[in-house]
């Protein structure tokens, strides 16, 4: 199934590349635009606080058009602005959503440390190496390789937990904008219908790393191509975990 999403995904980006390309450039030249702004206006405070409202106004409106864009090629609509044009209700849903997200991750990885501190898993060293990195980052090669070694182990442990979750809801605003369903709703769905695709899904964004890879590999050239190409792949496989039929509203499982 992943060799056939990503071939489906390479014929409709080489189908639609000057599109897609032309819109992955304008976010590139948009981001670049939008940093030189922010380091001139670090130093301000309120006008750092308008900036950084204006950049979440940014962000969500390239989010909800990379999303939209991804649909109307897979479904051979007609592109346009209107297309792609994303609507309050869509913006203010996808503000919720990510703000519930970044909540539910910072808790995980803060029940994860305490629940391996009780269990006496985390000792100070732990604790101790990053802060001794973060005075000087050229201790790492003090450490032997048992103790870099117990190290990566422990952020394996408190990541993994994470991670799972981020992945079982990586959906959710994909759910919100196709469906026009709540927050709520989506972040239910999500979990649910990628219960038992785990596997499917690591292997599917190790599959894009591994094509990005690629694509750096061709003098960065390749990248205008490859990270377009990625959006279809997650678009495509969105589609394949979440068949039309299973999302009418009227049989949702919550």
């Amino acid at each position: 199934m992943i060799k056939s999403i990503f071939l489906t995904a390479f014929d409709l980006t080489k189908k639609n590349a000057i599109v897609l390309i032309g819109f992955f450039l304008s976010i590139v030249l948009l981001s670049f635009l939008m940093g030189l702004l922010g380091e001139l206006l670090r130093q301000q405070i309120i006008a750092s606080v308008v900036y950084n409202i204006f950049s979440l106004i940014v962000n969500i409106t390239i989010t909800i058009a990379t999303i939209k864009l991804a649909f109307a090629i897979i479904s051979d609509q007609t592109l346009s602005f209107d297309a792609i044009k994303p609507t309050k209700i869509e913006a203010l849903k996808i503000i919720r959503s990510s703000f519930y997200l970044i909540l539910l991750i910072i808790s995980a990885l803060f029940l994860t440390l305490g629940v391996l501190e009780l269990l006496g898993v985390v000792d100070p060293s732990f604790a101790a190496f990053f802060e001794d990195l973060s005075k000087d980052p050229n201790h790492l090669f003090n450490y032997t390789s048992i103790q870099l070694s117990y190290t990566l182990a422990i952020l394996l442990l408190i990541i993994l937990p994470t991670l799972i979750i981020y992945i079982r809801l990586g959906f959710v605003n994909y759910l919100i904008i196709d469906k026009e369903i709540e927050v709520g709703n989506a972040f239910m769905l999500s979990y649910q219908l990628t219960k038992g695709k785990l596997g499917f899904i690591v292997l599917l964004y190790l599959a894009i790393i591994a094509l990005n890879i690629i694509g750096l590999a061709f003098l960065l050239i390749g990248v205008l191509f490859t990270i377009p190409m990625s959006f279809m792949v997650i678009s495509l496989a969105y589609r394949y975990l979440f068949p039309k039929e299973m999302l009418d509203e009227k049989n949702f499982l919550i």
